[in-house]
């Protein structure tokens, strides 16, 4: 069997880039390394190797900083990038956003792009969908010239169908995934229940829309029977802790890894009321430490969470959104059990790293053909 030469472009490795893009980067990259079925070269802007080099992943480091246009930037990325890789004789280029743009005409026939949550196709307000205009034409102008464009599912996929030429043949689905873990023990008999959101503070979070639904529901009695822990920093974090100061409510902050561990562990169920969203790791985390989870119906999230691991809820909705978890409320300790091993059994199940790493292999090798 031929060794494949896969070149892996992105604009950043966790942890020293935040996002799920960049987790996602960090964690794939791993778990195909660790098939050894390949040569991997991972182009990327940090000045420092990020990767153990036991993997003997190859590193290309090219500096990335975003000044003025976001777009601009990464458009001046892509093209260093495609200095770096056009003659490394590579098999397949996966590009992860934009980090694969410039010369595309070219390359194109060996590329594929994660676009990841689509935003720019997800906006809700005329004066976000005008905003970003030119990210979409962007997008479409990578949806034309690669070979094959990724999909993290769900409702994803119509988005791309939508602009994606040859989408029968050009769209293929690759989840996100999570490192694979035994669920801890959960004790659901107790009358106060702890709930826990992780994300950045950004409007796009949804995180205004929990707020709104716990004043309500503290005013209808659940103020001594909900607590709600709020995991996460940005850009709108001090104006939220003034406005929301709800006694049931605890901002905490930024949280590594090992804390979230342990919150993903002490919590009884995750609440995200994300406006609009990808795959979202953080759900993934949350499923696979065996939490029922509350999740707005967006993006790919209806391929992780059904009625028999929590609730969809209504994107944008307070009315919705306290309706799952009042109904995680009023359940007994046996059904939160049972959503919860549920969780665990869909995540091992589907959406484990080397799970994942061997249907990206798969898509390489058919490009081959």
């Amino acid at each position: 069997m031929k060794r494949l030469n896969l070149v892996f472009c992105t604009d950043g490795i966790f942890p020293h880039a935040i996002g799920g893009m960049q987790r996602h980067s960090a964690l794939l990259v791993e778990a195909l390394a660790a098939m050894n079925v390949m040569d991997i070269t991972v182009v990327h802007p940090h000045d420092k190797v990020v990767f153990n080099p036991a993997l003997g992943i190859k590193e290309i480091a090219i500096p990335h900083t975003i000044e003025g246009s976001y777009l601009k930037s990464c458009y001046e990325y892509s093209k260093k990038v495609f200095e770096a890789i056009k003659d490394l004789n590579a098999d397949v280029i996966y590009g992860q956003g934009f980090s694969v743009w410039h010369g595309l005409p070219e390359i194109g026939h060996k590329v594929i792009i994660n676009p990841h949550g689509l935003e720019p196709f997800q906006t809700i307000s005329l004066v976000e969908k005008l905003k970003t205009t030119p990210m979409r034409f962007a997008e479409r102008y990578q949806f034309k010239h690669a070979a094959r464009i990724v999909s993290l599912g769900g409702r994803l996929t119509d988005i791309l169908k939508e602009s994606v030429p040859n989408p029968e043949t050009k769209i293929v689905i690759l989840p996100n995934a999570v490192n694979a873990a035994d669920a801890p023990e959960r004790n659901f008999d107790k009358d106060v229940l702890q709930l826990l959101f992780v994300g950045r503070f950004a409007f796009n979070k949804g995180i205004n829309i929990l707020m709104d639904g716990v004043r309500s529901m503290n005013l209808e009695g659940y103020k001594n029977r909900l607590i709600f822990n709020i995991v996460g920093k940005g850009p709108l974090y001090e104006q939220y802790i003034k406005e929301y100061n709800f006694p049931n409510v605890n901002f905490l902050g930024f949280a590594d890894d090992d804390k979230l561990t342990q919150l993903y562990k002490e919590n009884d169920l995750f609440v995200f009321p994300t406006r609009f969203e990808g795959m979202p790791t953080v759900v993934l985390e949350a499923m696979v430490a065996g939490m029922p989870i509350v999740v707005s119906d967006t993006g790919a999230t209806c391929e992780l969470v059904d009625s028999t691991n929590g609730f969809l809820i209504e994107s944008n909705n307070v009315r919705s959104l306290k309706w799952g978890i009042q109904s995680f409320f009023q359940m007994t300790a046996a059904q939160r059990m049972e959503l919860s091993k549920a969780s665990h059994k869909k995540v091992m199940e589907n959406f484990t790293w080397p799970k994942v790493a061997k249907m990206h292999y798969e898509l390489f090798e058919s490009l081959q053909s």
